[in-house]
Order: structure tokens, then C-alpha cells, then sequence
């Protein structure tokens, strides 16, 4: 004689299987908010979760935004598969295109990082202008290792993104961040070389001032350091900019 009230709960394998619950999980949100940010019922989103029905394209579309994931990432199989969030987008400050804030609010997207070794030392920036066109077109990620992942010391030449400050008032907000090459200029300050066409853009950006000596005869000689060299990098309270890390790979543009 079958029972009453709720049916039991199945514990068996699930018909669709997927990763919607753990990739809910991670964002920390309920059903109800992903289901209405996906734009679909909450009883079909409950479905989905459970493995009753199957993610066809256009639900996976509508279910990588509300999840902040690849549309790849939906489905079993995938778990291992490693995310890295997308934190920043690169634009200056001057240009048309640039974001309302290029420090991305969480929850963040997670994008798909399998190419990359260590992926949980990156992040990702995606390009909103043109302020890298001379390598990379508007769209294009850049998946970006944390300095203090670096398992070898910085050189001049390498390919990074910065991120340009205010200062004012106690607070320090960022002003653009910008992708180039690292160099240092005949007066030891480290700079960044952006690579864009765009006139507005500066072609050299003040990143750290080198340590000023005292003048007069007992100055020290400049010295200028051949391209490739190794240096020695700690962000300061003073500085105008700050390295967010080294360039490992680039996908895209979308």
C-alpha cells in the first residue's frame, strides 16, 4: 500500500546528472535567486538541479549567467575541471569604453581555466577598449598569476597588468588598469609600456618611483639594466600603481 504525504526522496542516480547544486553552493546563493536570474520557474530550475530534466542550450545559456560559470561547467563530468574569477577589467580611465568599475564586484564570473597550470593561483581581466590593441583585440581574457604565486622573480620585458590608483581623502580607489610590458626608465622607476594606439593612453605609466638618493657628488651613477633582467618588486603605500600579476594566457575575444 503506497504512503502518504511527500513521496520518497530518491537517492538512486539522477537521469540528468549535472553540476548545478555544488556551482549554486559555491556562489552561496538559494534556488529561488538563481531561478529568477535565469528568468525560469523555480519549480523547473528544481527540476534541473535535481536531474529530472535534462539543460538544453538555451536554459544553459540563461543558467552560465545566473551561475557565473561556463556553459561547459553545467554538466557531470566536469567537476574537475578548474574555474579561475574574472576580478577586473582593463580599460583607462579616458577611454569611451571603460566599465563603471574596473574592480568587478562578487559574485564574480568563473570562467574555465583548463590550459592553465596552477589555475588557482590566476584570475582573469577581460579587455573592455582598446588599450591593449597592439596585442590583444577588445574582448579578449587574460588570465593573470597572482604575484605572490611567481615561482621566479619578475624581469623587465614581461607581459603584465596594473592597476593605477588615486590617492585622496584616506582612500586609494583605482583610477584604470592597464595591460603592457614591465621596464624600468633611465631613473630606475619601474613603469609599465602600454601597448595601444590610442593617443589618450600614456605610453609609459609610473608604476613604483625608484628610492631617491641625496644629490650633489656623492650620487650615485645611473644604471641602466638590460632588457630581461630579474627585479625585485614590493608594492608600496606611495606608489601611484601596483602589479596585479603576470600574463600566463590569453583567450577570446568571446
Amino acid at each position: 500500500m503506497p504512503s502518504r504525504g511527500r513521496p520518497t526522496k530518491f537517492t538512486g542516480e539522477r537521469r540528468y546528472p549535472n553540476r548545478l547544486r555544488e556551482l549554486r553552493a559555491r556562489l552561496g546563493v538559494p534556488q529561488q535567486a538563481v531561478a529568477a536570474e535565469a528568468g525560469i520557474s523555480l519549480a523547473y530550475y528544481g527540476a534541473l538541479e535535481r536531474g529530472d530534466k535534462r539543460i538544453n542550450a538555451d536554459t544553459a545559456q540563461r543558467l552560465q549567467r545566473a551561475l557565473r560559470c561556463a556553459a561547459g561547467e553545467l554538466l557531470a563530468g566536469t567537476a574537475a575541471a578548474a574555474m579561475v574569477p574574472l576580478r577586473f577589467a582593463i580599460a583607462a580611465a579616458e577611454s569611451e569604453g571603460r566599465p563603471a568599475a574596473f574592480d568587478l564586484p562578487e559574485p564574480w564570473e568563473w570562467l574555465s581555466a583548463a590550459r592553465l597550470a596552477e589555475p588557482q593561483d590566476c584570475f582573469a581581466a577581460e579587455i573592455a577598449d582598446d588599450s591593449a590593441n597592439l596585442d590583444f583585440a577588445r574582448g579578449t581574457v587574460l588570465f593573470i598569476r597572482a604575484l605572490p604565486a611567481l615561482t621566479a622573480p619578475l624581469h623587465l620585458g614581461a607581459r603584465v597588468v596594473a592597476r593605477f590608483l588615486l590617492a585622496g581623502d584616506g582612500v586609494r580607489p583605482t583610477h584604470e588598469i592597464l595591460y603592457g610590458l614591465l621596464d624600468q626608465n633611465i631613473l630606475g622607476d619601474l613603469v609599465l609600456i602600454t601597448h595601444s594606439r590610442n593617443r589618450l593612453i600614456p605610453r609609459t605609466a609610473l608604476i613604483q618611483a625608484a628610492p631617491r638618493t641625496g644629490g650633489g657628488l656623492a650620487e650615485a651613477p645611473l644604471v641602466l639594466r638590460r632588457p630581461g633582467a630579474t627585479i625585485e618588486y614590493e608594492p608600496r603605500a606611495g606608489d601611484p600603481g601596483e602589479i596585479l600579476g603576470l600574463v600566463v594566457y590569453a583567450a577570446g575575444p568571446a
